[in-house]
This record gives structure tokens, C-alpha cells and sequence, in this order.
């Protein structure tokens, strides 16, 4: 048994605005033993005529038996800016996972908190199932569906709030492609659909590429996230730009 520590420094960051789904398979690192702990952190700090702090940080600790798999996932980012808190969001995952080959049924269940659209709370759990539609050496294409279940809390206004519950069916693609034996790229898509409300859609699209030095990953990110119907006055795009570099120890 073999514990590994991977750590992730980001040197560029652009956000605008923010929505709900997160990509919980790049804060869930290869498992390369029975036991395993990953970590990541990021941060930006100004001080004088910019006054900013900004950090995150992402903890995956795994544990595998058998057929049988245990990730706990905990995320967390604070950015402040002439004294006003922007964010302090906390976002927390369990998930199991039962593998029949390449395979695999999973079941989750998550918490959220996303200051920037005032939500109070989001707590979601469902399951699904994954499959492996094509693998060749280290590239390969997933295809995943499930459902879950949400509940969310908003601060409409400065005295009133808003309770949402939905169930939700869930379709998700990944994929890894092998560029050259240094480049790869990796993509994740979800698309959540209202069971109640086909209009009410979310959809999060996350490419990224990787070029591979000796023991370390250089990286650029790009997240861009819609959500069709807000449920409170907010936009309904948001996207990101990451920059950075990645090693483990």
C-alpha cells in the first residue's frame, strides 16, 4: 500500500460569474494503489492599490477493495476583494463506485454552498451507471446516465428565500486522447435535465490539455457552464480559464 500526495499550482485564473455543476472526475485523481490521498491548492494574493485574496484548495482521499471503490472529496475557495467576501464556497462528495470490468454502478452524495448566486445550500444524491464505449492504451471515451435528487436554497432577496427540489436525470461524457506521447487532452460534459421541466437544463463543458514534462504536468483549463432557467436573478453563463502546473510527490 502506497500513499501518493499530487499537488496542483494554477498561475492564471479568469471567473465570471457562477453556477452549480462541478467536475468532480478531475478533483478525483488516477487511482493508482488501494489507498490513495490527492491534494490540490491555488492562490493569488495583492495588496496596495489592488487589494485581493483569493485561494482554493481540493482533497480527494480513496480507498479501493476489490470491485468495490470509496472516494471522499472536499473542495473549498475564498476570494475577497477591498474587504467584500465574493465566495466562500465549500463543495463535499462521497461516492462508491462497483466495477464489472471497465465498467462500473456508482452512487453519490454531495453538499454545496455558492455565494456569488446567494445559494444557501445545495445537497444532491443519486446513481447511475458508467460505461466504457472505447479504450486504446492510455486514450479512451465514457459515457455515464443516472438521476438524483436536489435540494437547494437561495437568498431571493435580502429578506426572503427560496427552496427548490427537483429530481434530475443526469448524462455525462469522458474522454482522454493522446496527442503525442507528451500532449493529451482530457474532456468532461454534463447535461442535468428537470424531470418535471425538460426546459429547466444544465450543461458544463470542460476540455483540458496537458503537456507532460519529467515529473511534471503543464496545464490550461477551460470550464463554461449554462444553466437555462435561474431560479433567481443571476446570469445563466459562466466560464473560466486556468493556467498551471501539476506533480506529484
Amino acid at each position: 500500500m502506497k500513499n501518493i500526495i499530487k499537488i496542483i499550482f494554477s498561475f492564471v485564473f479568469i471567473n465570471l460569474n457562477s453556477q452549480t455543476i462541478i467536475n468532480t472526475e478531475n478533483m478525483m485523481s488516477e487511482l493508482k494503489d488501494d489507498l490513495s490521498y490527492s491534494m490540490s491548492f491555488q492562490g493569488d494574493f495583492n495588496f496596495g492599490n489592488i487589494d485581493l485574496l483569493q485561494f482554493s484548495t481540493a482533497h480527494q482521499f480513496s480507498k479501493k477493495n476489490g470491485n468495490n471503490l470509496f472516494r471522499l472529496l472536499a473542495n473549498y475557495e475564498y476570494i475577497k476583494e477591498s474587504n467584500k467576501i465574493l465566495a466562500s464556497d465549500l463543495t463535499g462528495q462521497l461516492r462508491y463506485n462497483y466495477s464489472i470490468n471497465e465498467n462500473s454502478f456508482f452512487v453519490f452524495a454531495q453538499l454545496q454552498n455558492i455565494k456569488s448566486i446567494r445559494m444557501k445550500h445545495r445537497y444532491i444524491s443519486g446513481g447511475g451507471f458508467r460505461y466504457q464505449v472505447f479504450s486504446k492504451e492510455d486514450s479512451y471515451f465514457d459515457l455515464s446516465g443516472g438521476m438524483f435528487f436536489e435540494d437547494e436554497l437561495y437568498d431571493e432577496t435580502e429578506t426572503q428565500q427560496l427552496q427548490v427540489y427537483n429530481w434530475r436525470y443526469s448524462f455525462s461524457a469522458f474522454s482522454k486522447y493522446v496527442l503525442t506521447k507528451d500532449l493529451f487532452v482530457n474532456l468532461s460534459i454534463y447535461y442535468q435535465i428537470n424531470t418535471s421541466y425538460i426546459k429547466d437544463y444544465r450543461l458544463f463543458v470542460q476540455p483540458r490539455i496537458y503537456y507532460s514534462l519529467k515529473k511534471i504536468d503543464l496545464f490550461l483549463d477551460s470550464t463554461y457552464r449554462f444553466h437555462s432557467t435561474p431560479y433567481i436573478d443571476v446570469l445563466t453563463t459562466d466560464a473560466s480559464l486556468t493556467l498551471g502546473v501539476e506533480f506529484s510527490l
